[in-house]
């Protein structure tokens, strides 16, 4: 754990897309990606599906032009923000609310700028953006058992929350033993988010924003990026960031058990047309409907070679 830093960690929690159809991402997410869907929000038009970790591993929101109202009619989608098919949001996780909140009052005192605090009924949620525009979440689970609060399609969950507005909760909320649901006949069968891969114009901002503030601790570093990770996540990084042309999420990943046949699994993705690439020796990616990238991989050390020469060839 990054001592230091503003906020702190305990693990990745989940992407959250804007996508073109949310149905079509749905059956790709669940079908292919062997996720299960944990519950829908037909009124802000967003799905939320996993592996059982956590409520979710990938949020997606279809896109629209217009805005959209949360649970209390705040304006959770301003009008324009949602258009594009795009990087929504990275969510971490800390290990109480407590600790969120005395992350958010350290933010508040250094000057950090938050856009928003929002509570998702079974979480509270602080939001900040990186030097590049990514949005990034910090929340705390403030129910356990979250299956029994949001499970089929849901009514608006988001309202506004005022961190410290109530003694917040100093007990641990996430799951040390999570109820895993794989998808019976998909394509994959993942264990777990694994990463994310970042692409900037402009490292040195990015390490700084994701080691001081955001809390990450640094596993390996070269002349073209870095690899971070959060202190209680299973696999040995959790946020890649390159050197690139443009900025933006290049792709994330999943971890797979070391037994999955991968042959197999590539050409089953090569059937459905959604296989890019030539598989890894130890992983695979697949392209959604809307051209968001999901590796595969085997679990092992990170490898800060093998993302740049996937970079490189993208």
């Amino acid at each position: 754990m990054n001592q230091g830093a503003i906020f702190q960690p305990r693990r990745l929690g989940h992407v959250n897309l804007v996508v073109a159809d949310l149905q079509r991402s749905i059956d790709f997410y669940r079908d292919v990606c062997g996720l299960n869907l944990e519950f829908t929000e037909s009124g802000l038009r967003a799905a939320f599906m996993g592996t059982g970790h956590t409520p979710h591993d990938v949020g997606m929101m279809e896109r629209t032009s217009e805005a959209r109202q949360g649970r209390d009619g705040h304006t959770q989608i301003a009008k324009g923000t949602a258009r594009a098919i795009k990087l929504n949001h990275i969510a971490w996780e800390m290990d109480t609310e407590a600790e969120l909140v005395r992350a958010y009052e350290r933010a508040r005192a250094a000057g950090i700028a938050v856009p928003r605090t929002l509570d998702h009924q079974i979480a509270h949620s602080v939001y900040l953006k990186d030097p590049d525009g990514n949005t990034n979440e910090f929340y705390a689970d403030t129910i356990k058992d979250w299956r029994a609060v949001l499970h089929g399609d849901v009514e608006l969950i988001t309202s506004t929350w005022k961190p410290g507005s109530e003694a917040p909760a100093t007990d641990r909320r996430w799951s040390a033993e999570p109820d895993r649901r794989p998808v019976p006949g998909a394509v994959m069968q993942p264990l777990r988010l694994s990463h994310v891969v970042l692409t900037t114009t402009s490292l040195a901002p990015m390490e700084a924003f994701y080691t001081e503030v955001a809390g990450l601790e640094m596993v390996a570093r070269s002349e073209r990026g870095i690899l971070l990770r959060a202190s209680g996540h299973p696999t040995a990084y959790q946020l890649a960031i390159i050197q690139g042309d443009v900025a933006g999420m290049h792709h994330y990943s999943f971890d797979v058990a070391g037994a999955t046949d991968l042959d197999a699994a590539a050409g089953r993705l090569r059937s459905l047309g959604c296989l890019t690439g030539a598989p890894a020796a130890r992983s695979l990616t697949a392209v959604d409907p809307d051209g968001f990238l999901v590796e595969f991989a085997q679990a092992g050390e990170a490898d800060l070679a093998r993302l740049e020469d996937a970079l490189s060839a993208a």
